[in-house]
């Protein structure tokens, strides 16, 4: 049912004198546009179920570390001041509203801060203003449960107010929860200022009162205090319905949670538009589609704190993957399949599978009888795909459907690039072994071995730290450290193996990993690459020396999160084959095929050709090498997980939007959401989060992490937004609703922050001045001089102004001790009292909005 919301101006009438009680503006919500609700309760989204979000950066940044931090921030004792030069106008019973600003910038914003205060006291708000210097996490929050205590429903933090910080499962970022959270236990077990724990204590774990940030110091686009007194001007323009946007909203979903529901409905009903198409969703497009003037933007996307990563994993197209394979013999051989979504395969130039179909990948669905020739032969796969998953997975088994340990695969053409020196797969594994998220760059050169790490040569099930090595068989090139630990975060792992030679032998090491490496052989470094990033296969070409006889590879892999594994292999400096080497552990056959040579995609959004369609101009006869041209692109080689090989991930290349982008951009978009790893981290330099609202002309909110995570169950922060609610209380409802927390929740949730003004609501409050009668007297109607209060001799003509920047104003009504006397449905809104009485009367004035 269609809610009308009312803005009611009280005037008291004393005889012929009017007593004002000097509001002119609602101390009521206006609710946004009528929507529709479903009546059945959303569908809970579990963080264990949704692809977790990354922290992505391009040239390996990492976030601002507490140590780094603590340089800048000591922790000295608060120093707590009243202003005196600031006015209030209290309101009886309203809610309490207290500001605390950094003293440094005070005096720079003081007259800007005092017409917030105005704004925000208009709004129903009775206000409480401190300035600081320093001040500890403790200190502040006491501040804030004497304000609690007092009344205050909401903080607003202006300027560098001191971070609280917190640990969850090693990640070590700010938390604003530490300051919302008023009667829950926060437990600092090493006293070392990061608080480790988090109890419910005497009360519970979710927030009593919310907290924003109006925070600028980490930008470098102006000073501080013009960042901010821009800032609080923006406010006020909203307020006033001098900035506004198209009341619409934009979801742009990158393809990863392609299917979660994000709620923007619950505010904007259908003026809602969403993409949510990897190989669509990109940052021009991103940066195109804020240009059109959103009201509301949800971005979902990989991220760090200095920008986003769209992904670009492909839909509604279809790509090839070829590989050769060699056999000692003609031999009958079964070919098992799986694919996301059709495939259509060729052996040595002969089409003899294909499957046109639409559905999920599974090992082995499809099984084909079919003969490998002597020698070298050629598979070539065609995958189509629709959207979502991209899977592959094929190997050759023989006919009682055992691998077959003969069979070896390459992806360049032999006869051109003589025989692939092989990767070696069979390794002795060593962790996970956990370390702090802030410690990453030591990762690598802090020895977990309590040994000598360089000259070890362990066995099979030797202990050290604690810890048994473990012996891994890969089929695939890529070693995955990943699935060996359980994808642990924050640390290392080791892998050993040995390589004997039938002589001394000059050759080179090719390895990829992901993070960073360390490898010694024969107890020399060989390979010391202190970086975060992702997995490129040989992107590290090594020249060593092999002795005769054992040689011992130790591989040391760090990973920070996301992937983690590696890949080696001893060859010439062509990448062809040494003869004569072995392995210990052994090598295993290979089963899943883990090698391609994949060319692609090629868009198609017919799905009736997308399978069939040539798109090699000769695709049975293809005989390619890495780094041959094709229709689209070239041959490139991709190595992964066999069972399945990742396509998806293979063509995810994506691009990017960095803070300097939105800066250069200024998107006329007010508000965001931005499910996304750390741009609400405002300790780093040009946070993201700061970027989209300060020396911007628009943006006025930013919900955003300060670590990796972020919101999730989006209908408990939208559907009170669609009440009217603050953004702040929006957002201490939706924390609430979420508590108590798991494990998995804090290490989602723990880092969400609101950048900006939270008393914003996303529609301006229906404003109404009443501009006549005012303080004056009057003789007939006509003002004759100013007065203490209005006084009236015979009739006076009441008049009011009403004005809304989003919706329109459908009638003013004009009430006398309850009874409507006129109601006017056009400017201007007036009316004649022509009979005004003695004694004491009520005139309301009402206004009715056209929602």
């Amino acid at each position: 049912m269609k809610k009308k919301m009312q803005t009611i101006i009280l005037i008291t009438i004393l005889l012929f004198i009017t007593t004002a009680q000097g509001f002119n503006k609602n101390i009521s919500q206006i609710q946004p546009k009528e929507i529709t609700i479903t009546q059945n309760p959303p569908i809970y989204q579990d963080g264990r179920n949704i692809t977790e979000l990354e922290w992505i950066s391009p040239n390996g940044e990492l976030p601002e570390t507490y140590a780094n931090y603590l340089k800048t921030h000591p922790r000295n004792h608060g120093i707590f001041s009243r202003p005196n030069d600031l006015t209030y106008s209290p309101i009886t019973d309203a809610k309490k509203i207290s500001i605390l600003v950094n003293e440094n910038i005070y005096e720079d914003i003081k007259t800007n801060l005092q017409q917030y205060i105005k704004d925000i006291e208009l709004e129903g708000y009775n206000v409480y203003v401190e300035t600081i210097i320093d001040g500890t996490p403790e200190e502040i929050k006491t501040w804030i449960i004497n304000q609690n205590n007092t009344g205050s429903t909401g903080i607003v933090f202006i300027g560098d107010i001191t971070a609280a910080w917190a640990e969850v499962s090693g990640s070590i970022f700010p938390c604003d929860l530490f300051y919302m959270d008023l009667d829950g236990t926060w437990i600092d077990n090493d006293y070392n200022g990061i608080y480790e724990d988090h109890q419910s204590g005497i009360g519970d774990m979710g927030p009593e009162i919310y907290v924003g940030r109006i925070y600028a110091t980490t930008l470098n686009y102006d000073t501080e205090e013009q960042m901010v007194n821009n800032y609080l001007l923006k406010t006020r323009a909203f307020r006033t319905g001098n900035l506004t946007q198209p009341w619409r909203g934009l979801e742009y979903v990158d393809e990863d949670w392609y299917t979660m529901d994000v709620h923007l409905n619950k505010i904007y009903g259908e003026d809602v538009v969403r993409y949510d198409y990897g190989y669509f969703t990109t940052g021009q497009d991103y940066l195109n589609q804020m240009d059109l003037g959103q009201h509301f933007v949800q971005v979902c996307a990989h991220s760090y704190s200095g920008g986003h990563h769209f992904g670009q994993r492909p839909t509604e197209s279809a790509s090839y993957a070829h590989i050769y394979v060699y056999s000692p013999q003609n031999q009958q051989v079964k070919l098992f399949l799986g694919s996301d979504d059709g495939i259509k395969i060729w052996l040595n130039n002969d089409n003899i599978y294909t499957n046109d179909r639409y559905g999920s990948w599974n090992p082995d669905d499809f099984e084909v009888e079919t003969q490998l020739l002597e020698g070298w032969n050629q598979l070539l796969c065609k995958i189509s795909q629709e959207g979502g998953d991209y899977k592959l997975s094929a190997r050759f088994t023989d006919m009682n459907h055992s691998i077959i340990p003969s069979l070896t695969y390459q992806i360049n053409n032999p006869d051109l690039h003589g025989v692939e020196a092989p990767y070696i797969r069979g390794w002795l594994l060593h962790g996970f072994h956990q370390d702090s998220s802030e410690n990453f760059w030591e990762y690598l050169t802090t020895n977990y071995l309590n040994e000598d790490e360089a000259n070890i040569n362990p066995n099979e099930g030797d202990i050290m730290a604690g810890k048994k090595w473990t012996r891994f068989n890969s089929s695939s090139p890529f070693i995955n450290l990943g699935e060996y630990c359980d994808y642990a975060d924050y640390g290392v792992c080791y892998a050993f193996t040995k390589v004997y030679a039938p002589e001394n032998i000059s050759c080179q090491l090719w390895t990829g990993y992901d993070d960073g490496a360390r490898i010694w052989l024969n107890g020399d470094e060989v390979v010391y690459d202190n970086r975060y990033g992702g997995f490129e296969v040989d992107m590290k070409k090594t020249n060593v020396n092999l002795n005769q006889g054992e040689n011992r590879i130790l591989v040391k892999i760090s990973e920070w999160m996301g992937e983690h594994g590696f890949s080696a292999r001893l060859c010439n400096t062509n990448g062809t084959e040494i003869p004569g080497l072995l392995y210990n552990p052994q090598q295993p056959p290979i089963s899943y095929i883990g090698t391609w040579l994949i060319n692609g995609p090629y868009s198609n959004p017919n799905k009736a050709t997308r399978l069939s369609q040539d798109y090699l101009n000769g695709e049975a006869t293809v005989v390619p090498s890495e780094g041959d041209p094709a229709p689209n692109g070239t041959w490139e080689r991709g190595i992964g997980n066999g069972c399945p090989f990742h396509l998806d991930s293979f063509f995810d290349k994506g691009d990017w939007v960095f803070s300097e982008d939105i800066q250069n951009r200024d998107p006329p978009v007010l508000f965001y959401n931005l499910f996304a790893c750390g741009p609400g981290r405002f300790t780093d330099d040009n946070y993201l989060a700061g970027a989209y609202i300060f020396n911007t002309r628009y943006g006025l909110i930013t919900v955003a992490s300060a670590k990796s995570g972020s919101m999730l169950n989006f209908y408990y922060f939208t559907k009170p937004l669609s009440e009217g609610k603050t953004i702040g209380e929006a957002f201490a409802e939706w924390f609430e609703s979420q508590a108590p927390y798991q494990l998995w929740e804090k290490e989602w949730f723990y880092g969400m922050v609101v950048c900006g003004d939270p008393t914003l609501t996303l529609i301006p409050q229906t404003t109404l001045n009443v501009t006549k009668p005012i303080n004056a007297v009057y003789f007939k109607d006509k003002q004759i001089f100013p007065f203490i209060v209005p006084l009236i001799f015979g009739d006076i003509t009441v008049a009011a102004e009403a004005y809304n920047a989003v919706c329109d104003i459908t009638r003013v009504e004009f009430i006398v001790d309850g009874a409507v006397m006129e109601s006017v449905s056009d400017t201007p809104f007036s009316w004649t009292w022509s009979t005004p009485q003695f004694f004491k009367h009520s005139l309301s004035i009402v206004a009715y909005d056209s929602i």
